[in-house]
């Protein structure tokens, strides 16, 4: 139990650090962001909404290194992506419905930059939680 707690905490710390590093730089920079028409509510909302997605895609992918079939891991990783990807999704048309014509759509392609490298790291990370010696299949 302490051994899988650790392995957590350890996976998750770049997702975390990621979360404070660019929060803290739509929140020094907000104004900034606001004067060329990036909303930085709506993008520290993006970055919150994909750090909480991260976390649970990898409870997800180390629940699946565990199981002896390989195609459970494959399928946790295109199931996490497309999670985020719904997710992120669902709240594009939230905001859209809301703002109406106040919307920033640079904020909207600012998140969804934020998409990509929160895959990105959520990739990288699930590739070595599966690097498990091979038995020369």
């Amino acid at each position: 139990m302490i051994n899988s707690s650790n392995t957590f905490l350890k996976k998750a710390l770049p997702f975390v650090y990621l979360f404070i590093i660019l929060n803290t730089i739509f929140l020094l920079f907000g104004k900034k962001l606001d004067a060329i028409k990036i909303d930085h509510v709506v993008v520290i909302g993006a970055n919150i909404l994909l750090f909480l997605i991260s976390i649970i895609t990898l409870i997800m992918h180390l629940k699946a290194v565990k199981n002896s079939n390989p195609n459970v891991f494959s399928r946790s990783i295109m199931g996490g992506m497309i999670i985020k990807l719904f997710g992120l999704g669902a709240a594009v048309v939230i905001y859209l419905i809301q703002a109406g014509k106040d919307m920033s759509v640079y904020a909207i392609f600012v998140s969804m930059f934020l998409y990509v490298l929160y895959t990105f790291l959520e990739v990288k990370i699930a590739l070595q939680l599966n690097q498990k010696p091979n038995a020369n299949n």
